[in-house]
């Protein structure tokens, strides 16, 4: 019985092969988009479970006075939790570096995701050792532990262990160790790892063990509690000490939060990339939605199938077949067609996540996708799919009167069977055009991002981290030879450029004028030229000098004459800014006078508030030049300051960037995000049409004999189409207006979280609407206009 079941459920498939097509492609498109986004939910929420003691590791992360969260940890937080605070098994702190340049020989690479770390941190957090251990490889001055990739990069596929290599043209390093490769769901991407000793010995500063203040976002601490511990308990012992260091720090509060939180927090440095909470639910949602539209494709046109077997169905209940065995035969034939879907949907998915970092910021496709979750998640997604696909059409067919289906009376009654279909045409397209809507305005937010005025010059420049900072010759032989090119414009020094995402240095400035006499200011290092390099206006007072400084000198307690912007000008409670000139500041230790006001410019992403900024020439810290070129000369201008880097620089990595581009990878994730919801408009618009197309078959096949009589009376082919389209376009007018106000609130609530951001006006929902009416009415056109060229003879003969 079972294998007729299977036999006639192909046969079906065959004789009515533009159905099945049909309801093929929805349900591909719809389970291909579902899988592919079940792998990209699985791995994010998979993030670093794979340490045999996730469960008890945290990260230390704080709050300011200010009322900012932080992801730095001072030294002296590390050593109270090993020393004075019961329930930690042990602690650590962890310091990425961006990028480095890495000398083998004679050849120079550009090496990422390098950090110094403790042997701690490699007991705390699982790695997979080839040679060495925490305790051998990481202990001493000059120990550094690869991954095999970096091994082979570096060595060319030789052995490399107790080779050297030169760090950042600083330090001499031994390879100490080798790990295999750390898995892509990881928020610690070791590829190269360098002993903390090493650290303080280049960074001398950080061999104090005892600091409670200041500290780099990318230092980050780690903790293992023991067994049955409570964090809680750490939370108020460590916010406590820290009230006995209030004159050291400006945290006010610590607490622990789980390693399975730190992917998406979004408001601490991450050392991979973090996921938004939202955006996980937002890929479950479309995910839910796509596999509902692609199931009411299958209701709509099975319903269209439903007279043309019902002699069928009236024969199989006289020769005895109950109820219950005409519903397994049905739904046995959704699943044939369920699980064609399947596999080719599985196919689709497994193409598309190759493609998934392009749409989203996931590594998902460096992982393995297939496995014994994904066959589960399968054997569901088809067994719900089939429930849902299955059980309107089964009943619905199995309800037949066997004496009318003979007589061929049979019809679907178009009260209520109509009501039913057209409400799931009108959610489909009311989901399409939420999408279309959302996709539109996302689209024009971020090219609000890329157009919006700044408040500074950001073309055509190009920024190099500068080796050998503190050296100023050679600065100053840099700037000189690249003085020397027709293609050069300008060069300038800085901690950063005046938009950056990383190297932000804050520091609490004093103040009488301010509410609590104290605020958080950016603190900005900059050259003399640096303001009318990037075309920053100076509103009122003069601009830096060389002889604003004491050379060499990290704060001053002599007196040091300094900038600000407008806003913090605003702060002191001055609207005209040559009233803030003259103003005294305290900054860390020293002491300052605003000797001038400049514009305000957006120094990080349009997503964020204008903030306070104090310009100093500081020449020991300027980590960046930036270069201004001839826009009509750029390959001859990149290869100049290449040659003359070369010279100066020749154990140096030479990675010159765009700032146009740093400040577009602002908006990586919203670019991301509109690439994505491009992707499932067009599916959903895809699915939606084809349920349409069904739903015009069936009342195509429904009304054969009336519009055979009205052509006969007189119709025109014109009044014909018009007949049978009004009432499918009214439906995708009726989710045009449900749609509107829905996409309304979604953005509104989206863009709330921006500071800088577009109006939602009017004719981004216009053109939504005629779009998808457009693409409603050519769908709805085919089978029409097919109706109405039908010869009348024929249709008075179809019954």
């Amino acid at each position: 019985m079972i294998q007729n079941y299977f036999k006639i459920a192909f046969r079906n498939l065959q004789k009515n092969k533009l159905y099945s097509f049909i309801n093929l492609t929805g349900l591909t498109l719809g389970l291909g988009v579902a899988i592919a986004l079940f792998w990209i939910v699985r791995f994010e929420y998979s993030f670093d479970n794979y340490h045999s003691k996730a469960d008890r590791i945290y990260r230390v992360s704080s709050t300011d006075k200010f009322g900012a969260e932080q992801s730095h940890i001072p030294q002296g937080v590390i050593k109270a939790l090993n020393t004075q605070i019961p329930g930690v098994e042990m602690a650590a702190n962890l310091q990425a570096v961006s990028s480095a340049s890495i000398k083998v020989g004679t050849e120079i690479f550009d090496q990422k995701n390098v950090f110094f770390s403790p042997p701690q941190i490699l007991k705390i957090l699982d790695a997979k050792w080839i040679e060495g251990s925490p305790e051998n490889s990481l202990s001493a001055v000059g120990n550094v532990v690869l991954d095999e990739e970096t091994a082979k990069k570096l060595f060319h596929g030789d052995d490399a262990m107790h080779k050297t290599f030169r760090f950042d043209n600083q330090v001499d390093l031994t390879v100490s160790g080798i790990i295999k490769k750390v898995p892509s769901n990881s928020e610690f991407p070791f590829q190269m790892i360098i002993s903390r000793e090493t650290w303080k010995q280049m960074q001398p500063e950080f061999q104090n063990e005892e600091y409670w203040g200041g500290g780099d976002s990318m230092n980050q601490g780690f903790v293992l509690m023991k067994e049955k511990s409570s964090p809680e308990s750490v939370n108020r012992q460590l916010t406590k000490m820290v009230q006995k260091h209030k004159y050291e720090t400006i945290i006010s509060s610590y607490e622990l939060q789980p390693i399975s939180k730190m992917h998406f927090d979004t408001y601490k440095d991450s050392y991979n990339y973090s996921m938004p909470q939202w955006l996980i639910y937002t890929l479950i949602s479309i995910g839910l939605f796509l596999i509902f539209i692609a199931c009411i494709n299958f209701v709509n046109l099975a319903t269209v199938q439903a007279i043309q077997r019902s002699r069928e169905i009236a024969m199989r209940k006289i020769l005895g077949s109950g109820k219950g065995q005409l519903i397994a035969q049905f739904f046995g034939e959704t699943f044939v067609l369920v699980f064609i879907a399947l596999l080719l949907g599985s196919f689709f998915a497994t193409n598309l996540i190759q493609y998934s970092a392009e749409l989203i910021n996931t590594k998902v496709a460096d992982s393995a996708v297939w496995g014994f979750s994904t066959m589960v998640f399968l054997f569901f997604l088809g067994l719900v799919v089939t429930l849902l696909a299955g059980i309107y059409p089964a009943m619905l067919l199995t309800g037949f009167q066997p004496i009318k289906a003979l007589q061929n009376k049979v019809f679907v009654p178009t009260g209520k069977g109509i009501s039913l279909r057209s409400t799931l045409v009108v959610l489909q397209f009311v989901i399409a055009q939420v999408l279309i809507i959302c996709t539109i305005l996302g689209i024009k937010q971020i090219r609000y991002f890329y157009e919006k005025d700044l408040g500074f010059e950001k073309s055509a420049i190009l920024t190099i981290p500068m080796p050998e900072r503190g050296n100023n010759n050679l600065r100053e032989r840099f700037r000189q030879d690249l003085s020397r090119h027709a293609e050069i414009k300008g060069v300038t020094f800085g901690l950063t450029t005046p938009a950056s995402k990383r190297n932000h240095w804050w520091g609490t400035v004093l103040n009488p004028n301010f509410q609590g006499n104290e605020k958080s200011f950016r603190i900005q290092h900059v050259d003399t030229n640096y303001f009318s390099f990037f075309h920053i206006p100076l509103l009122a007072g003069r601009g830096l000098t060389s002889s604003d400084t004491t050379t060499g000198m990290k704060t001053s307690s002599e007196n040091t004459d300094v900038l600000i912007n407008e806003k913090a000008a605003r702060d002191m409670g001055f609207k005209d800014p040559e009233k803030a000139l003259g103003q005294r500041l305290e900054i860390w230790d020293g002491k300052a006078t605003v000797v001038g006001v400049v514009k305000n410019y957006y120094s990080e992403s349009l997503k964020g508030n204008l903030m306070p900024h104090v310009f100093l020439y500081r020449s020991w810290n300027f980590q960046l030049a930036s270069i201004r070129i001839d826009p009509a000369h750029k390959a001859e201008a990149i290869q100049h300051i290449g040659q003359d880097w070369k010279v100066l620089f020749p154990n140096n990595y030479y990675d010159p960037k765009f700032l146009e581009d740093d400040i577009k990878s602002f908006y990586d994730n919203e670019q991301k995000l509109s690439n994505f919801l491009t992707l499932f408009a067009g599916v959903g618009i895809i699915i939606g049409s084809l349920g349409l197309f069904g739903l015009v078959s069936f009342v195509v096949t429904q009304r054969t004999k009336e519009i055979g009589v009205r052509k006969v009376l007189g119709a025109t082919v014109g009044s014909i189409i018009t007949l049978l389209s009004r009432d499918f376009l009214a439906m995708v007018a009726i989710a045009f207006v449900i749609a509107s106000p829905l996409a309304w609130y979604v953005m509104k609530v989206f863009l709330s979280d921006y500071t800088y951001k577009i109006d939602i006006e009017i004719w981004v929902f216009a053109i939504a609407g005629i779009v998808t009416i457009g693409v409603a009415f050519l769908t709805v056109s085919f089978q029409s206009i097919k109706a109405a060229l039908m010869n009348p003879v024929k249709s008075l003969k179809s019954e």
